[in-house]
């Protein structure tokens, strides 16, 4: 299903198409098979989603997601993939 965005502004959409992407690619747990919110990896996956970033008109790079930000949406992400099972691709450590 395609999304239906009432902006018409290409930035935005970038911007939500990128974190999409850097989210759906959290996965529920690390390497070792230890849930996402436990592992020493939590920080990196917040690390990506917090390093979107887009150029404006003159060339300067701006982040609009703070560290904050980037925790609660991974946090949202980690809990939406253990509510609709999502995540079962990676229970056994294989990412």
């Amino acid at each position: 299903m395609a999304n239906k965005y009432l902006s018409k502004s290409p930035m935005l959409k970038n911007i939500i198409e990128e974190l999409d992407e850097q989210l759906s690619n959290v996965p529920s747990h690390d390497w070792d098979g230890t849930p996402m919110e436990d592992s020493m990896q939590f920080d990196a996956c917040v690390d990506s989603v917090a390093n979107v970033s887009f150029r404006d008109g003159f060339g300067r790079k701006h982040y609009p997601i703070n560290k904050t930000i980037a925790t609660v949406l991974v946090y949202d992400e980690l809990n939406e993939k253990k509510e609709t099972n999502n995540g079962d691709e990676n229970v056994t450590g294989k990412l």
